[in-house]
């Protein structure tokens, strides 16, 4: 059975008709952040009320030279639903170049709420990037701490996780970097930042791991003929390969590079941007969801096979023709995609992020079938320039979805509240559910 989508646009509402019933995107306002870039949300444990559970993170750049950039957070963000336009967030931070995929620290690895700042870009004069954690634990935040070193030269980083790399029990930083000068050699690389026992007050060890990771990855698990064995997935921009890494130490460590092996699972797709684990055709079994970046980018699904060393990882392409609104150096889409689950049907949707497209869309499936790749676009949002990192979560407690959408060519960020009619339901748990988005 093919199901069709419509959708019908009112003021700052999209109604999109899915198979069993409507999801329905109501606008709710907007609030000034200068050039909005990326956003994350940060549960805060330790909330007294539903409104309050998770504060929003922004950051904000600018290509001017010489330009402030900055970071900034609207606490408790969910008690501001019913007046956006008044929300006026706290500027964290103006000691940061290009401020990249900012987000909450687990509170586990401090004993208290941090945020991480992976920042710079290969813009002149913003290439010179860190990685700085910043304590926002009580109202004034202190920092940004710089816990990176550029003894090898500028590097820029764009995400950071976090994983027990040594065995030791502390959470390390795991990362990619590049640096792309105009005079001189590319390169870029995967590594891992030594904990050294919770002190964020000096430069953490850097282990580099291999050659070839630059700004987007993830950290995962993935099934082989000799167990589960600890994998980064990376989408490599600048050497346009999407590639798994993985430890072949008996204990999961990484501390021997000698012990690292890689695996390129497709160079022929341009320059990737975004890789997200996720099972995409409801089949109880994980996926790639990949997005490439350029001028006729395009969303793709990789089959993850029986044993990822050596099985094919069957490739689909969801949407394509995707490009920016104005062409330049550096401009490109889309950004990146990212699976909403809906109980009542085995296959979810997938939101795509646009960057320079200037868009946020919509794929539905065809049909509920695990063989049909067929999906349906809708636009859900559009500002005619480019859009930054989405976020999403229920922060108020009302059952529903609100989403955060920074419109950086219009420096705002606009809210949009995701409902739906009895018979769809939709999974609002923000960890890791935030879309990755680049801008320029």
């Amino acid at each position: 059975m093919v199901c069709k989508m419509t959708s019908i646009t009112c003021a700052m509402s999209v109604l999109i008709v899915v198979c069993g019933g409507t999801v329905t995107f109501t606008g709710l306002g907007a609030f000034e952040v200068e050039n909005a870039a990326f956003s994350n949300l940060y549960r805060n444990s330790n909330a007294t009320s539903e409104k309050d559970r998770y504060d929003l993170l922004v950051s904000s750049f600018s290509a001017i030279p010489f330009t402030a950039d900055s970071v900034h957070l609207v606490r408790g963000v969910g008690q501001y639903m019913d007046s956006v336009a008044g929300i006026k967030p706290q500027t964290l931070t103006t000691k940061t170049t290009w401020p990249n995929e900012v987000a909450g620290v687990p509170e586990e690895i401090f004993g208290k709420r941090m945020v991480v700042i992976p920042d710079g870009f290969l813009v002149p004069f913003k290439t010179n990037g860190e990685i700085r954690l910043m304590d926002i634990s009580s109202d004034i935040a202190i920092g940004p701490y710089v816990i990176t070193s550029d003894v090898t030269g500028s590097w820029f980083y764009h995400r950071v996780q976090w994983h027990d790399m040594d065995g030791d029990g502390d959470q390390d930083i795991v990362t990619c970097r590049a640096r792309v000068p105009i005079i001189g050699s590319r390169a870029s690389e995967l590594l891992w930042l030594e904990n050294p026992d919770g002190d964020y007050s000096v430069q953490w060890l850097p282990h580099v791991l291999a050659p070839g990771p630059d700004t987007f990855f993830r950290y995962t698990v993935f099934n082989s003929t000799d167990g589960p064995l600890d994998c980064v997935v990376a989408a490599e921009y600048f050497s346009q390969r999407l590639v798994v890494y993985w430890t072949t130490d008996p204990n999961h460590a990484w501390t021997n590079s000698s012990m690292v092996k890689s695996r390129v699972i497709d160079d022929t797709v341009g320059a990737l941007f975004e890789v997200k684990v996720t099972d995409v055709n409801g089949d109880g079994d994980l996926d790639l969801l990949v997005t490439n970046n350029g001028n006729n980018g395009s969303v793709f699904v990789y089959q993850i096979p029986a044993d990822f060393r050596t099985g094919e990882f069957r490739r689909h392409t969801l949407a394509s023709g995707y490009g920016p609104v104005h062409l330049g150096q550096g401009k490109g889409a889309p950004g990146s995609s990212f699976t909403v689950s809906v109980p009542n049907q085995r296959k979810p949707l997938i939101l795509v992020s646009g960057d320079d497209n200037g868009h946020v869309f919509v794929l539905s499936p065809h049909s509920q079938d695990a063989d049909d790749w067929s999906y349906t676009q809708t636009t859900f949002f559009h500002n005619g320039g480019t859009v930054g990192q989405l976020s999403f979560g229920d922060v108020d407690g009302d059952g529903n979805t609100e989403i955060f959408v920074p419109s950086y060519s219009t420096s705002s960020v606009l809210v949009y509240r995701m409902t739906f009619d009895d018979e769809l339901s939709y999974n609002t748990d923000v960890d890791n559910m935030t879309f990755q988005n680049k801008t320029h």
